[in-house]
Order: structure tokens, then sequence, then C-alpha cells
């Protein structure tokens, strides 16, 4: 029978890899994606196994060392995450030790496996029947999903529950343009914490906007304040504020995808354009990504690779050997920045026979800090190296650059759509730690400047917050009743994240 004798592990092993990350991430990646990249690992072990046969010109002795090489590879991610919260001792969750414990171990398992004679059928059956069970207990696990999907662990039952909104046909449509600003600290918190004078507020108040300047943000990670800003509504559902998990992650991606404002602008036959890290619904995100579609990073993201890139690539990439790597995730940024500025100017200056929403997500003035005030490129090393200390100075050097992208595109929406509305707003603050407050009032003072046509900005309130600001614009634009929340904050944190 090919159970005993063959390795057909060698597939099943990355099929349960991707099935497993399919069913913990189910809604949130289509099966041709899933499909996709399950093709590529299996691809992958392959192509590590015939490499392998040339040391060993045995097939059975090449399988072990492969699946076992690719089991640290898949498994890595929970390695290091059941480390990190189980071992006081933080020395054994460190890259420099796994990386060579792992090493040791297969050079350990290599000589072994080169010294023995026996054909190994038994570990053959064992590998084939361990991996066969682990894939049929994730396939009973999406059928029952399919068959029962439950609700999401996180909701937004303010509208999601009830339809509260009617259209409204007689309004007038404008053009609208939503620029968002990540980290983007209101003005008065930057002068009042950190001397800081911004200049952007006087080419604002220029324009026309109006400047909200004791506005905040209702959560301090951008996913949740997304979520609850397109929604109109808080989250319910958090389990732990203090130990917010991937998968609350995913889950606030599935309420930005299906949001409701866009659901709302849609029904008033809006066209939404969407230039943002966000998909929403029927309008996918325009990032740069590799051949490998953008969803299934939930489940690439827990590799060896993937998650040294995140959490040590910033230091590899300054080391000779890593620099062929040298275009990785945080370097898309900066492209996707550059067009994301494009598209819209291109946006404001294109005519429609129906009025849009152009959402526009900007991954600045959050780190990585790739240009100084003068728009000069910083250096490979000090870009990394600033990703993960995120020092001041070179924040608000980079605040001034973009302070400079943020004219350009006011300017060219207010000389080629001038009848638009402009939403110029950030979903948190400067999330840099200065003291010991365990939960820092100034994550929370955000960017939040509106520009109307009319220059009527009756209903909007100084310390207005993310929540609340979309409830004001469709009510005084489109005759809505919607009323505002209580405005409040809430921190949250990661689990723990990896030392570097």
């Amino acid at each position: 029978m090919a159970i005993k004798t063959r390795p057909i592990y060698l597939i099943l092993l990355p099929v349960f890899f991707v099935l497993h990350g399919y069913l913990e991430n189910f809604g949130f990646i289509s099966v041709r994606d899933t499909a996709l990249l399950c093709v590529s690992y299996v691809l992958l072990t392959l192509g590590i196994n015939l490499f392998s046969y040339f040391f060993f010109r045995n097939w059975t002795k090449a399988a072990v060392i492969t699946v076992i090489w690719m089991s640290f590879f898949f498994f890595f991610g929970a390695l290091h995450e059941f480390l990190l919260e189980n071992v006081p001792i933080r020395f054994f969750s460190r890259y420099s030790f796994l990386l060579s414990a792992i090493f040791v171990v297969l050079i350990v398992i290599f000589i072994i496996l080169k010294k023995i004679k026996k054909p190994l059928l038994r570990s053959t059956m064992y590998l084939n029947v361990l991996f066969l069970v682990y894939v049929m207990i994730d396939i009973t696990g999406i059928a029952v999903k399919v068959i029962k999907p439950g609700e999401q662990q996180l909701s937004v039952y303010g509208f999601a529950r009830q339809n509260q909104y009617k259209t409204c046909d007689t309004c007038h449509k404008p053009d609208i343009f939503f620029l968002l600003m990540d980290e983007y600290s209101g003005s008065k918190m930057l002068r009042e914490k950190y001397h800081f004078e911004n200049n952007l507020d006087s080419f604002l108040l220029n324009q026309g906007f109006s400047i909200q300047t004791n506005s905040r943000s209702n959560y301090n990670l951008t996913a949740f304040s997304m979520s609850a800003t397109l929604n109109m509504s808080y989250i319910e559902g958090i389990k732990n504020v203090k130990a917010v998990t991937a998968d609350d992650y995913a889950t606030c991606g599935i309420l930005v995808r299906d949001n409701e404002v866009i659901k709302f602008l849609d029904a008033h036959g809006y066209e939404i354009v969407n230039y943002s890290i966000f998909d929403l619904a029927g309008h996918p995100a325009r990032v740069e990504q590799s051949f490998l579609p953008l969803k299934t990073k939930r489940i690439n993201d827990r590799t060896l690779f993937a998650r040294m890139n995140k959490d040590i690539g910033w230091l590899l990439m300054t080391w000779y050997p890593f620099k062929l790597f040298r275009r990785n995730y945080i370097l898309k940024h900066r492209d996707n920045n550059l067009k994301f500025q494009e598209l819209v100017e291109k946006s404001a200056r294109e005519k429609s026979s129906k009025p849009r929403f152009v959402y526009a997500h900007f991954y600045m003035p959050h780190a990585p800090y790739f240009y100084d005030r003068y728009g000069n490129q910083n250096d490979n090393s000090t870009i990394y190296l600033q990703y993960k200390t995120d020092p001041l100075i070179p924040h608000l050097e980079y605040l001034l650059y973009t302070n400079e992208r943020i004219k350009e595109m006011v300017t060219a929406i207010r000389q080629n759509n001038p009848g638009a509305m402009i939403i110029l707003l950030s979903d948190h603050g400067y999330r840099h730690r200065v003291d010991k407050t365990p939960e820092p009032p100034h994550f929370f003072k955000n960017l939040n400047a509106v520009y109307f046509p009319s220059q009527d900005y009756t209903g909007l309130y100084d310390s207005i917050s993310n929540v609340n600001i979309f409830r004001v614009i469709l009510n005084k634009t489109f005759n809505q009743r919607f009323p505002l929340l209580k405005d409040s904050t809430v921190f949250l944190a990661d689990k723990k994240s990896s030392p570097p």
C-alpha cells in the first residue's frame, strides 16, 4: 500500500498547514487564494525534497529531513508564540537561540539519517497517517463552518443588526475624498507634548477647512479604529483588550470590508474608489503584492521567513548577505504612498457621471520614515533602524514631509474638483511612549479636518471622535438622523510581541 511505503506526507504537510490557516481565517480568505498558496507550498516542499535527495541518494531519507525542515518552517510562528507566552526566560524565545537550536537539530538528524540502514517504513506510515488525520479534521471543521456559519467574534451592533438609514433622492451628492493619514497626531497635542508647531493648520484654514483640535480616535490600533470609523459604531466582542489576537485583527478586516459607510453611499448611487490598504466590498485593495494573494498573508505570516522578516528583517537588511532581499514589505509602504497620491490627484482631475467616494489610506507619518522634511530619501539602514525604535525627531521630520504631500493633494482636489468634500483624518495619534503611563492619552489625539464646499460646519464640534465623524457628515449631507454616540476611547494592546 502507498500509505506504508510512499511519503505522501510531503504533500499532506503543506495541505494541512494551509487548510488549518484557512479554517482559522474562515470568511476572510477566498478558496481560490487558498488553493494558490497551497500549490505554492506543495511545490516548495517537493523542490526541497529533490534537493535533499542529492545528499542521501535515498528518497525516504530525503523525505524525512524535508518534512522536519518544513515543519520548522511552517510552524515556527506557533512555536515562537508558545515560548513567548509560556516560558518566562526570554532567552529561549530569542531568534539567536531558536535559529541556532533549529540548525543544530537539523544537523544531528542529518547525521543520524546518514547512518541509518533501515528503510524507515514505520516512520513513513506514521507520518502519512498523522497528517492525513489532521487534514481530515480541518476539512470537517471547514465543512461545519460552511454548513452552519457562526456570527463573527467582533460586531458593530449599532448598525450591523438593523438598517437605520433611508435614501435621500433629492440631496446634492458631492464627490467625497477621504484622506486617512496613519498615526498623524493632532496639532494641539504636538504643541503641548512635544513643543512642535505644525505648519499644516494655517494652510488648511486658508483653504476653508474646519479643524477639530480636540478630536480623538476611539482605538489606538489601526484595524480597530478604522472598523469603528467606517461603521460609525464601537466594536463589541473583544475578549481581552489587553491581548488582542490575530483573529481579532482578521475580523476587523471583515468589518472594514463590509462597512456601513460604503453600504450607505452605495445605496445613494456613489462610485466607490478604494486606494487603501483594506479591502472594501467589491473594491479590493490596490497595494503592491507578490504573486501570492494579499489575503493569504494571514496564513503565510506564521512561517519562519515571514516571522523573521517581520521581527528582525530591519536588522537583516543592513547585513551584506541579506541585501538581496532589499525590497521587502517595509519598502512597499513607500511605493504605495506614492502610488496612492498619484491616484488621488488623478481622480480629482477626472470627471464622472456618478458621485464618487475616494478612500485613500496613507501609511504616513507612521514609521518607517522614508524621507526627511525636504523629501530627501533616507538610506535603508536608517529606515530599518528607525522603524523599530520609532524616535521622535525623525517622526516629526516625516510629518513635515507628509504635510507637503497633503497640501499637494488638497490643492489638486480644490482646483480640479471645487465642489468636492474633503475629510482629512488619522486613525490614531503618534504612539511614542515618553513615560510609563499604562494607557497614554496622547495615543488617541488625532488629526481631524473637514472641508465642506458650503463652508457651513454646523454639527461638527471640537471634541468629536472618529466614531461620530461620518454620522455628522451623513446627517448634514443626506438629511439623516443618526444619533451621536458618546465620545470615548478604548486602549488596546497586542498579545506579547516578539523581542528583537
